[in-house]
């Protein structure tokens, strides 16, 4: 659109020339500056220029087009409000701070991320910088001029790498857990193996009956293999990052019970403690089965840990919903609210049994990940039973519970 002079009064006249005087002045800046660019930048959408007095705005089309307007669609004159009014929400109060802050005085340039809405709706990210470039006597700002980028692919790129970050964190997290657990559990197949081997011994020291020799080399093997199996096992687990909530198969319960069983074959014979299988052998769940078995395989230590000799464990199946039930010690309320805190200690069983403290909590990180909810529920003197909730819909009560 071309300006009709010859319409203009005196004054009108004057002051666009005092604005074309502005506009060429930074322009023979811009092209003295410009003589050192030798490259492109990326996401450069060209200059822009702000006559202050006359809320006119000069820019490159690319800014405009950018965002999916049209040239024609861009108004003649233009003022800031047809980009501010497209701010996102979150950036506007941040944005026209800032612009206020450099029009002040208070910093040198002006600078500035935001985002700002296409024709289509889309949010795109901009990267303005500009400054003032000429005041009056009063120090008032007259004249800006600046440079806009689109740095939306920069962003985005950013946004992924944030996301791989926290991914590897939370995998390099799970590992380090994951670890802790397999030296937990490995304890009971280890102090096992020692405590057959020295009587394996003085067995053979003493001329013992050899058929009790066999009896404890054979206890050694098995437990061995069962080590062996545990840490085969979560190390496999651990390298194929099976811990993903995608990493579903049907998983028959019973039989995962009755495995978890025999690794404690010698502990609960130790103990004179029975153990009921109560869960249909056809019962079968679609979830991640390195999880359930760690899960189980600790809760059912607890329960062997502080249950008295003579007492039952209890395992069964109803409403998507397994429980270890036992009828040992117990907890007391305060017990339990600081079951799953980092400072939850661990307490020596009924055998004087030790235990490092960390397995429910671990535990209880390692469920989440699978949609899998974890309650326990116990009282002092009564026992305690711990429940596995794969639908995660009903809602578990009682007078003394904690729940994920």
């Amino acid at each position: 659109m071309t300006t009709e002079y010859k319409d203009l009064r005196r004054q009108e006249l004057i002051e666009q020339l005092q604005m074309k005087d502005r506009l060429l002045e930074a322009f023979s800046r811009e092209r003295d500056d410009e003589e050192t660019l030798k490259f492109a930048w990326a996401g450069n959408l060209g200059h822009w220029y702000w006559d202050v007095q006359a809320n006119q705005v000069t820019f490159n089309p690319l800014k405009a087009t950018n965002l999916g307007y049209k040239k024609s669609e861009i108004p003649v004159p233009c003022d800031y409000q047809f980009f501010t009014d497209k701010l996102h929400p979150e950036d506007f109060e941040a944005v026209m701070q800032n612009m206020r802050d450099h029009l002040q005085g208070k910093t040198g340039v002006y600078e500035v991320e935001y985002r700002i809405q296409a024709k289509t709706g889309e949010w795109k990210w901009y990267y303005d910088r500009g400054k003032v470039t000429k005041r009056d006597s009063q120090g008032k700002p007259l004249f800006l001029a600046g440079i806009v980028f689109d740095i939306s692919e920069r962003k985005a790129m950013q946004e992924i790498q944030q996301v791989l970050i926290r991914s590897l964190s939370e995998q390099m997290r799970l590992q380090e857990n994951l670890f802790s657990i397999l030296l937990h559990d490995l304890r009971t197949p280890l102090s096992n193996m020692i405590s057959f081997s020295e009587l394996l011994v003085e067995v053979i020291n003493e001329n013992d009956d050899p058929r009790s020799a066999v009896e404890f080399a054979a206890t050694i093997l098995k437990t061995a293999n069962q080590a062996f199996e545990l840490t085969s096992n979560v190390m496999g687990w651990a390298r194929a990052k099976s811990i993903l909530k995608e990493n579903k198969e049907p998983v028959f319960l019973s039989k995962l019970v009755f495995e978890v069983f025999h690794e404690f074959e010698v502990a609960l014979a130790d103990k004179n403690i029975e153990v009921n299988n109560e869960i249909a052998a056809d019962v079968n769940v679609m979830s991640n089965r390195p999880v359930l078995k760690i899960a189980l395989r600790n809760f059912i230590s607890n329960a062997l840990k502080y249950s008295h000799p003579g007492k039952t464990i209890r395992v069964t199946y109803e409403d998507e919903t397994v429980s270890v039930v036992d009828k040992g010690v117990g907890m007391t309320a305060q017990q339990l609210d600081s079951l799953f805190s980092s400072s939850a200690g661990s307490t020596r069983g009924t055998n004087n049994e030790e235990g490092n403290g960390i397995g429910l909590v671990l535990v209880r990180e390692l469920l989440g990940q699978i949609n899998v909810r974890l309650s326990v529920r116990s009282a002092l003197g009564e026992g305690t039973t711990v429940t596995l909730q794969f639908g995660g819909e009903n809602e578990i009560k009682s007078d003394h519970i904690v729940e994920m």
